[in-house]
């Protein structure tokens, strides 16, 4: 079993919460490690081939199954969607991205 892989934020140097691993075959990217920093309220990912990190598309994982987590409601505030998220299983496991600024806040 490989150990967790340690990542950083390219913004505020904080370390990332890791999310998971993905492996791209085609096109052969490679893997990528997804990672979310508390700080920053942002998702990025690194492409472990190149070590460049982006923000990433994949929705965050829920603590405590690891599976995505779903689409669930859409809504408007100080003139900006706001897309919550919740986990099908655990649904207290809850996130809202905010469109305009590309952040993440997990609801508890």
């Amino acid at each position: 079993m490989t150990s967790t892989p340690s990542l950083t934020c390219p913004h505020c140097i904080g370390k990332l919460e890791y999310q998971v691993t993905i492996e791209m075959l085609d096109p052969p990217i490679g893997k990528i490690d997804t990672g979310y920093c508390p700080t920053c309220s942002r998702l990025f990912e690194r492409i472990r081939q190149t070590g460049a990190y982006e923000s990433t598309l994949w929705p965050p994982l829920c603590r405590l199954c690891r599976q995505p987590v779903s689409f669930a409601d859409v809504s408007a505030g100080d003139a900006q969607d706001i897309v919550g998220y919740h986990c099908r299983e655990h649904p207290d496991e809850r996130w809202e991205w905010t469109r305009s600024t590309d952040r993440w806040t997990r609801r508890r």
